[in-house]
């Protein structure tokens, strides 16, 4: 009869036992947040700036772009996705919201936009045989195919003129380069009318310049092949 009474007499002692340590739990829970957010406040945020915005090619090809662009094309350097792009609002909701995922850090090179309402003309992209994220490229190609934005790509292992520049930007986006649609460059390759005209928008010296990186090329890889043999 003993064993049972001593169970009876410890019981309640036990269950006030659990209530307060509950109720410690509780109060330790509701501070904690409190103590979480003042440490946060006294964080002290510290950057240091990048040297250049831009990489010494980049601002060279920026340059090259701003010359060939003119009076009437504003060029822009390192802009978001998220800027030009934006999923069609008949999406559902999670397609949207994956869709904009995809873009939300990725950037363009280059952006060229009417100087007049700020229009997006197109989008200038730099690639090199050597690129490390292809499939990156080929999804942002397919996303502004179905935005209908022009994309022009240009080699970054090439050095291109302002009038070669000029000609390309003008096949995507004729309409910006209106004031230069009087001088019309001839097809045929004739190279001393070439040096006699001395022309920056001739399409011949683009041509011929083309043909000699190409011989250019040709000629490395047969040179590697040679000492490789």
């Amino acid at each position: 009869m003993g064993l049972p009474t001593t169970i009876t007499t410890w019981v309640p002692w036990v269950i006030l036992l659990l209530v307060i340590l509950a109720l410690l739990r509780l109060f330790v829970l509701k501070a904690t947040p409190a103590a979480k957010s003042s440490e946060i406040s006294t964080v002290k945020y510290r950057y240091r700036q990048r040297k250049k915005f831009c990489k010494d090619n980049e601002a060279a090809f920026l340059l090259i772009l701003e010359k060939a662009a003119g009076g009437s094309v504003r060029v822009f350097s390192k802009v978001h996705a998220a800027h030009l792009l934006i999923p069609r609002m008949e999406l559902s909701i999670e397609n949207w919201n994956l869709s904009f995922d995809r873009i939300v850090a990725k950037q363009f090179d280059y952006v060229l936009c009417s100087t007049t309402d700020m229009s997006i003309l197109c989008i200038v992209m730099l690639y090199t045989q050597k690129n490390k994220k292809p499939s990156t490229d080929k999804f942002l190609l397919k996303a502004c195919r179905s935005a209908e934005i022009p994309v022009v790509k240009f080699s970054s292992e090439e050095d291109y003129t302002a009038a070669e520049c000029r000609y390309l930007l003008k096949k995507a986006i004729p309409d910006a380069f209106a004031r230069y649609s009087k001088s019309k460059a001839p097809v045929r390759i004739d190279t001393e009318n070439i040096k006699q005209k001395n022309s920056e928008d001739s399409l011949q010296l683009m041509l011929l310049r083309e043909g000699q990186r190409r011989a250019q090329k040709l000629q490395r890889i047969k040179n590697k092949k040679t000492k490789s043999n």
